[in-house]
């Protein structure tokens, strides 16, 4: 066990083991040492997406609004007219992206803390003819998930003719929340290397169905770094962030070994432990329980406190978490709990923050309640 110096919804702790595979000496990486471990990536993260036998994966050197960008340019042609879904800031980055990029965008926005509700969002679709829809997954600056899964399944019964584009931003869920891409019939999934992957930030991660495939723009104009062309035919068009990807192999091995049903449920107890630590301390979370993220918790600290300060004194302390967004700027810190962090390193950084709040112990007794709650279960965390 360590204790984090980082409770972030991104970067996020990078292990040992990664930083290790990540000083591995640089190589020709068109040559017989890299290709291999290319290829390796690019099968495991297929599997991870779930993206079905004729889906692709592309990996390039760039953040996770590269991602967005990239996908934009690749996948829509200006004046595409696109359904922008929106939860909260990174919502509203996706549709900001479309807009530079002159897509023709109608906005759906949901009130700040809430998850968008399947019904409407189907409604209007049958009622416009869109060429994309742009979703968001995890909502990062609020700490919504998204159904995903629900929308997706309501959308079967649209013609296929008439039937969208789903592009699914999930920078802050995959791998740590599921999006089984061909089971739920996503056809564009988007990830970042800095969150659930547990690297440094600098790789953008898209997958793709095989229907997603057949939408790809070949000669849409005005690109050329982000043509995601030869990365979706396997090629290497340029230099890529060489030891970042050993790193993301690193990271795809320990994720493997984990199983993905292990690691949702994992992310699951930290965000519930998060949660009860926050109601018991008198900062009560600003998500309903029924729509909270597994990876990032918002939660409001008392009125006349400053966010500001309080994140001061928690860094004085060693630990480090995040701001509140938009709105919530003035209101509210934000928890990260994802990638390599566990219960036992989680409960560890909630008992530096619990210094600054009201009630110390009752927040970590709470907290710890729900882990111990846990550990009586069949397969317990190794701590």
């Amino acid at each position: 066990m360590f204790t984090p110096d980082i409770l972030l919804p991104g970067p996020t702790p990078v292990p040992v083991a990664i930083q290790q595979a990540m000083l591995t000496p640089m190589s020709d990486h068109r040559g017989s040492a890299f290709t291999p471990v290319l290829e390796r990536v690019r099968h495991r993260l297929a599997t991870l997406f779930e993206v079905g036998p004729s889906g692709g994966i592309a990996v390039l050197p760039a953040s996770g609004t590269g991602a967005l960008e990239a996908t934009v340019q690749n996948f829509f042609q200006k004046g595409d007219a696109v359904l922008s879904v929106s939860t909260g800031a990174f919502g509203n980055r996706f549709r900001d992206v479309a807009q530079a990029h002159g897509l023709v965008v109608d906005p759906y926005t949901v009130p700040w803390g809430q998850a968008f509700d399947p019904a409407p969002v189907v409604s209007r679709i049958r009622q416009h003819q869109y060429r994309g829809i742009l979703l968001t997954h995890n909502e990062t600056s609020t700490g919504v998930i998204n159904p995903i899964e629900r929308l997706t399944a309501q959308m079967v019964s649209i013609p296929p003719a008439y039937r969208p584009l789903i592009v699914v931003d999930s920078i802050s869920g995959v791998p740590a929340i599921p999006l089984p891409m061909q089971t739920w019939g996503v056809d564009v999934a988007l990830a970042a290397s800095q969150k659930g992957f547990m690297c440094p930030p600098g790789l953008a991660l898209i997958a793709a169905s095989g229907n997603g495939l057949k939408h790809l723009q070949q000669d849409r104009p005005h690109r050329f770094y982000f043509d995601l062309g030869p990365y979706f035919e396997d090629k290497l068009p340029y230099t890529p962030a060489t030891s970042l990807i050993y790193g993301l192999d690193k990271s795809l091995e320990l994720l493997a070994a984990e199983g993905s049903a292990r690691r949702y449920q994992r992310h699951r107890l930290l965000g519930q432990m998060t949660r009860s630590f926050g109601h018991a301390v008198g900062w009560n979370p600003f998500v309903e329980e029924i729509v909270a993220s597994p990876t990032v918790t918002s939660l409001g600290v008392p009125a006349g406190s400053s966010p500001t300060r309080v994140r001061a004194r928690i860094a004085a302390l060693g630990l480090q978490v995040a701001g509140g967004m938009g709105p919530w700027h003035d209101t509210a810190i934000r928890i990260g709990h994802v990638g390599a962090i566990t219960p036992a390193t989680l409960f560890a950084g909630l008992s530096i923050v619990a210094h600054v709040t009201p009630h110390p112990s009752r927040g970590l007794e709470a907290a710890w309640q729900v882990w111990h709650e846990d550990l009586d279960k069949e397969e317990p965390y190794d701590a």
